[in-house]
């Protein structure tokens, strides 16, 4: 199918009017009738009907569901605009309309592309758990018909962070007891592999009560019994999830619910005034209820969130990410037609309108909650007696929930970069027999022959020496746990700086999982110009794949060292010491002045270094690839250092196969260094 003609969104946010902008808009037909809605949700009015076989244009993708235009030459004769289950749509995999959808999001102007989910393959090492209350036991505790609408807004946002749908959980009402979702986080537990990433949501009334224990009041969830016995503290909480943290990547968790009761009575039918007839929007419910009377009204206790309850445990900051909807001394609303604010927010910004504000190429979840928060403040600008609450954030705040799996449309090179595309092999076909983890003395003599490298040239009489920059090994100190947060103002300059190599770098690095440990040594951590070359050690307390990028001094310039065209074997045994640069391939200073960052990685799994071939800029200088420091470029790096080559074969095909198997894993361990260059 053919492109039509360019679609312009607007979406009005307090720093002005954002437009996004694809020239990718394709037509469709419908496979069958279906219902076209003014949201994604199965709950949001319908518009009309589109027959089956009937034309439409074809907008973006999102969490199953398409953005579609039926012309007004296309019954019932009026033009509409809205959205269908894109399962009804005739859309072929790998080539027209859904193949062509814009996936990622401009760096240039800050503007956000839709994301077609569909082109992210879900890995099956990724899992969630969604829990949603909308009604309980105790017919004192209000309803909030919002949680129920949630549960369809968490499973797009799971499905975003490419988690299969056989690998979500459900946990909805009369379901959601406490021991319900106590046995729920057991058995997330027990399928739960090492090195995976989980996802878990809450949505529903959040509590507090006194525990003298604790020395005061605690911050709960109310499950669907309420009561004492239907409470799940946070210390409670992070119990549980202990297990689930020790293996996991990253851990996930979104908490829609408040849990302060501060004019709870008063504001159990708010509407905010102004936008219920344009936006179909609800009545607005808050999401506390007081099973503690000297604890349901305070505004003013000093809260323990869960991350600061997991981090008593022994978890690590980095490898946690915590989203709450409100603090907790603010109540949060739930819209009883299209959910709770905080969950339908992070969701629409997660998958389409969340911008890439430092031109990473990539969407953090602090990105998208800012965009979220944004959009939160207009929902209740007008409320004459509430102010919006403020969508929390503890943990890594860099954390990138889903790499973009294409380069980046409109994405700018920066000055200089060449549009070459690198000449890598293509990828090993999936019925390559998967790569053994070598042991010992093993790991120096044998490569590994699935990385997506092509095999070893021959020996070359003398070593190759390639001028690039280099830098001094200086360790960086784990990020110290985001602190939450007040609601952001945010400015939009005209023209966002260049992101450093360095910078592009540490965003790789905040992915890491802080568990894996990795050590690098320099042997000098100063090299002269034209004269010194670059030698370090690299050890790991896994086994692993390591891989080497650097970023020049000039702050433009980023490359990929280890592996190259010279040298594949970048297998690693738990506790070897592998040095680098090896003898048949040396790198030497070669200016300008000043400091290069290395990124060494240790992958469990290994990486398929053909996906770099699509890069734009990428060239080659000898054995390396190079210049691809632009937002496409960064995207495909950090896409391919995310994700282990053998999740989705038969390798990792079932859960017996993926028990204890590496290979299945996407984790890695990461240290930054720093080597200074000088005349």
């Amino acid at each position: 199918m053919k492109p039509l003609f360019s679609v312009a969104t607007c979406v009005k946010f307090a720093v002005g009017l954002l437009c996004v902008f694809s020239s990718l808009a394709q037509t469709t037909t419908a496979q069958r009738a279906t219902e076209i809605r003014a949201d994604k949700l199965t709950t949001a009015p319908v518009l009309g009907t589109l027959g089956a076989g009937a034309g439409a244009i074809l907008l973006g993708l999102e969490g199953g569901w398409a953005q579609v235009e039926i012309p007004a030459s296309v019954p019932p004769g009026a033009a509409v605009t809205g959205w269908v289950r894109a399962s009804a749509l005739a859309l072929q995999a790998g080539s027209g309309a859904a193949a062509g959808m814009a996936n990622g999001r401009m760096a240039a102007n800050n503007v956000a592309l839709s994301l077609g989910v569909r082109s992210l393959p879900p890995r099956e090492n990724r899992h969630a758990l969604i829990i949603g209350v909308s009604r309980y036991a105790d017919a004192n505790i209000p309803a909030l018909p919002g949680a129920h609408i949630d549960r369809e807004s968490a499973t797009q946002m799971a499905r975003a962070m490419q988690v299969p749908q056989g690998n979500i959980q459900y946990l909805q009402d009369e379901q959601a007891t406490g021991e319900g979702i106590r046995a729920a986080l057991r058995s997330l537990n027990s399928r739960v592999q090492d090195g995976d990433r989980v996802f878990v949501h809450y949505s529903g009334h959040g509590t507090r009560y006194n525990d003298p224990k604790a020395g005061g009041c605690v911050e709960a969830l109310l499950a669907h019994d309420g009561g004492w016995a239907g409470t799940l503290t946070n210390r409670e909480i992070a119990d549980l999830l202990k297990p689930i943290t020790n293996k996991t990547d990253k851990l996930f968790v979104m908490y829609d619910a408040c849990h302060s009761g501060g004019l709870v009575q008063a504001a159990s039918t708010v509407r905010t005034r102004g936008f219920a007839n344009a936006n179909d929007e609800g009545l607005l419910r808050p999401k506390f209820a007081a099973i503690s009377e000297e604890c349901g009204r305070p505004v003013n206790v000093r809260g323990r969130n869960l991350l600061l309850e997991q981090v008593d445990k022994g978890a690590l900051p980095q490898d946690i990410i915590h989203v709450s909807a409100s603090r907790d001394n603010e109540v949060s609303f739930d819209d009883e037609k299209k959910g709770g604010l905080a969950t339908q927010f992070m969701r629409d910004c997660m998958l389409r309108d969340a911008r890439d504000l430092d031109g990473s190429g990539a969407i953090s979840v602090d990105e998208i909650r800012q965009c979220a928060q944004l959009k939160l403040d207009k929902r209740m600008q007008n409320d004459a007696r509430f102010k919006p609450h403020n969508i929390t954030l503890n943990g890594n705040a860099g954390f990138v929930p889903a790499w973009f799996s294409q380069a980046l449309p409109g994405a700018q090179a920066i000055a200089g970069a060449s549009n070459t595309a690198s000449v890598l092999p293509a990828p090993a076909p999936a019925t390559a027999q998967p790569p053994q983890l070598p042991t010992g003395s093993q790991a120096q003599a044998q490569a590994p022959t699935q990385t997506g490298i092509a095999p070893p040239r021959p020996p070359v009489p003398a070593p190759v020496l390639i001028q690039v920059p280099i830098q001094v090994p200086v360790a960086v100190p784990n990020p110290a746990p985001a602190p939450t947060v007040a609601t952001p103002v945010i400015t939009v300059p005209p023209e966002m700086p260049a992101l450093t190599g360095e910078q592009a770098l540490r965003q790789m690095f905040d992915q890491r999982d802080a568990k894996r440990r990795v050590q690098v040594t320099l042997s000098r951590d100063k090299l002269k110009i034209g004269q010194d070359a670059l030698d370090f050690s690299v050890q790991s307390d896994r086994a692993g794949y390591v891989y080497v990028a650097m970023a020049g001094s000039d702050s433009k310039s980023l490359y990929l060292l280890f592996p190259n065209d010279l040298d594949q074997n970048n297998a690693i045994a738990a506790g070897q010491q592998l040095l680098l640069p090896r003898p048949n391939w040396r790198v030497k200073a070669g200016g300008p002045a000043g400091t290069d960052s290395l990124l060494v990685i240790v992958a469990d799994g290994p990486r398929d270094l053909g996906a770099l071939a699509g890069s734009a800029g990428a060239v080659k200088a000898g054995p390396f690839v190079t210049s691809f420091n632009d937002a496409g470029g960064r995207a495909q790096l950090g896409a391919l250092m995310g994700n282990s080559r053998w999740v989705n074969t038969a390798t990792c095909g079932s859960s017996a196969a993926r028990k204890n198997n590496p290979l299945c894993s996407d984790a890695y361990g990461a240290v930054m260094t720093a080597v200074e260059e000088v005349r």
